[in-house]
């Protein structure tokens, strides 16, 4: 059975991909019950544990056209699936099975996934953007600089830190900042500037809670474009604690600009993150692909214009 447009079927075939490595074994701790949940509310699960990213890619591109890809994992496995979902036309339902499931909470979506089962019937199917990273799409934010030093650690960590694992990995990476620059040009206006930190968001929030880009919209084309010029450890500790109530921009050397082609370099090798995975390093070119994934979000999400 597919999805009636807007809306998720009221029951039939549902292809629920698991990651095995999602929040140190978080989703396969949930898929027994998300299989149940979806049983319970009428419909056919044929559960699958995923060996890989690009194997959650395969089977999501394999999907019928408008048919349910539940998908429960962290926001890189999130991002693969959709990636697939893209090329099927399959409808994506974001589980939270990951630790910091960044664009579950950004969709509006229950981080218990059971609610989010029982709860189908109310959601609503929206196109939702891509961004793209020298082509390879991700849902959430495309980060480069401290931050992604940051995500290094986190990942890193030993200790099950769940939000807060990049929270530990920002202190870490205090310690190794120095003398950055960076170039971004966004539609084609360039600007250097020494500093800490460039994101492009889609959904816009990563890192276990940070609203790093707190007025993206994930349907509306475009891309958000946050930076962090020079600044003190104080300033910037400050400006991330900030993040988590979307309230950093118009802090002294925040920027914001938008557009839909943004391009970043830097005088230092740094790697690129999407979606918390690494996809790149620099320089990048940051593209759009509008409307590209079918996605069920609540009536009234956020991120949603």
């Amino acid at each position: 059975m597919s999805a009636a447009p807007g809306r998720a079927p009221a029951g039939g075939p549902v292809l629920l991909l698991a990651n095995p490595a999602s929040g140190r074994g978080r989703a396969l701790r949930l898929l027994p019950r998300t299989a149940d949940a979806l049983r319970a509310a009428g419909y056919t699960p044929t559960a699958c544990v995923t060996d890989s990213l690009a194997d959650a890619t395969a089977r999501a591109c394999a999907a019928a056209p408008g048919s349910v890809v539940a998908v429960l994992g962290g926001d890189g496995f999130l991002g693969a699936a959709a990636t697939g979902a893209r090329e099927s036309g399959a409808v994506v339902l974001p589980l939270a099975g990951g630790r910091g499931n960044d664009t579950v909470r950004r969709l509006g979506l229950p981080l218990d996934p059971v609610k989010a089962v029982a709860g189908m019937g109310r959601l609503a199917v929206r196109d939702l953007d891509l961004g793209l990273v020298n082509g390879h799409p991700y849902l959430g934010v495309a980060n480069v600089g401290f931050d992604g030093l940051a995500n290094e650690y986190g990942n890193g960590a030993r200790l099950n830190l769940g939000p807060f694992v990049y929270l530990y990995g920002g202190l870490k990476a205090f310690r190794e900042w120095r003398n950055v620059t960076f170039t971004v040009a966004v539609d084609g206006r360039e600007t250097s500037f020494p500093g800490w930190f460039v994101a492009v968001g889609n959904v816009g929030q990563y890192g276990g809670g940070l609203r790093i880009c707190p007025q993206a919209r994930a349907d509306d084309g475009l891309l958000d474009v946050v930076s962090l010029a020079k600044a003190s450890i104080l300033e910037v500790a400050a400006t991330f604690l900030r993040s988590y109530r979307g309230a950093h921009l118009g802090r002294a050397n925040v920027s914001l600009r938008r557009g839909s082609e943004v391009v970043v370099s830097a005088n230092r090798p740094l790697n690129v993150y999407a979606d918390g995975e690494r996809v790149s390093a620099l320089p990048v070119t940051v593209g759009i692909a509008p409307g590209a994934v079918k996605v069920l979000v609540p009536e009234g999400a956020g991120v949603v214009g």
